[in-house]
């Protein structure tokens, strides 16, 4: 069987176990900020300031109000680079609300800008010239040292391996995104973004052959990057015709009796899940329903918005699970606000004051 380029399987890829916090009911989300920025204020922490912004321009994105978003991301660029030169790691994070720029961009569909955008910003930061981002300057003059310089440079180069692939293969581009990794070096000897690339993009291309040799040549690495391996092999079987039952019975089991990940990690879990699911295609497998059953399970013990946006948007999940855990779901999703374009004055307030003294924070963190 083909492997569909823009298909779910593929859009999931790269499956890498990235830490992402859960998109809680939006009372408990806009609480949270607050109190993180009530914190960085009496410590006077410049990373949870920082964070303050990350996750306030976060919300707005999940509430489907860019413009506020991007806003908020001028406003913490703002606060930083007015410092310059910085400290590697407050370069750093004076490129975050940078680099979220760009993810807006592949957010909304704009992903040749969201991807230009990336490789601007890490040719200007590893060359040491300057470039303009809308009204961002990112000066030449960036970084205090040598060291600090190397630093920054390390993470865009991460950056750009993780966000920059994703910004072709959202639009089913694998043999651009295989070039892009393989531009910086990037697919590596485990199953990390780079190498599952490269394997899907000969999954695409119906390279079996070569699909096999990447995944049989993989190093060990942690254990889900193992069940990721596992997972792809048994693609692999697919799109050549012989996967067999015993194949999806493991992956099923094997991903049931793990368990979930752990705090941060419930999207890759789910995503991971459902991965399996499409594989095993009849939503009628008792292993189809079983899995289903377990999604629920773990998106509602971690009341994570994303988890249920997830699983209800994947055709065998809504076909395995019952119309009562669909409903849960849906309201969970309503619960977190998710795409409902609206933040309410009071809450807006809140989440403005928390950036005002999170700025604050970063300003007197700065001060020589």
């Amino acid at each position: 069987m083909d492997l569909d380029p823009r298909g779910a399987i593929a859009q999931r890829i790269p499956l890498i176990a990235r830490f992402r916090p859960a998109c809680l009911p939006l009372p408990e989300r806009i609480q949270s900020l607050v109190e993180l920025a009530r914190s960085a204020a009496d410590r006077v922490d410049q990373g949870s300031a920082s964070a303050v912004f990350n996750q306030a321009a976060l919300l707005a994105s999940d509430l489907d109000l860019p413009d506020l978003a991007n806003r908020w991301c001028h406003q913490h660029a703002a606060a930083y680079l007015h410092a310059c030169p910085l400290p590697g790691m407050s370069a750093i994070r004076a490129l975050e609300p940078i680099v979220n720029l760009a993810r807006l961009h592949i957010r909304a569909g704009r992903a040749n800008d969201g991807h230009t955008h990336l490789l601007s910003l890490y040719n200007a930061v590893c060359s040491g010239t300057a470039c303009d981002f809308g009204t961002i300057t990112v000066p030449a003059q960036l970084t205090r040292t040598e060291e600090d310089h190397n630093e920054v440079r390390a993470w865009l180069w991460r950056v750009l391996l993780a966000d920059g692939t994703r910004a072709l293969t959202a639009t089913g581009r694998w043999d651009e995104a295989l070039t892009h990794v393989q531009a910086h070096r990037g697919v590596g000897s485990r199953m990390l973004d780079g190498r599952q690339v490269a394997v899907i993009a000969a999954l695409t291309q119906r390279d079996t052959a070569q699909a096999a040799r990447l995944i049989v040549e993989t190093a060990p690495g942690e254990p889900w990057e193992q069940q990721i391996t596992l997972c792809l092999n048994v693609l692999r079987k697919r799109t050549d015709g012989k996967a067999k039952e015993a194949d999806l019975e493991d992956l099923a089991n094997s991903y049931t009796e793990d368990g979930p990940s752990g705090h941060g990690m419930t999207v890759f879990d789910i995503r991971h899940g459902l991965t399996i699911l499409d594989l095993i295609e009849n939503a009628e497998n008792p292993h189809a329903r079983r899995l289903a059953e377990d999604l629920y399970r773990r998106t509602m013990h971690a009341l994570d918005g994303y988890a249920a946006r997830e699983i209800t948007s994947d055709p065998l999940f809504t076909t395995a699970a019952t119309s009562p855990q669909i409903d849960s779901c849906h309201a969970l999703i309503q619960r977190c606000g998710l795409n409902t374009r609206n933040l309410n004055q009071p809450d807006h307030a809140l989440v403005s004051r928390a950036l005002t003294s999170s700025s604050n924070v970063i300003h007197r963190s700065l001060a020589p």
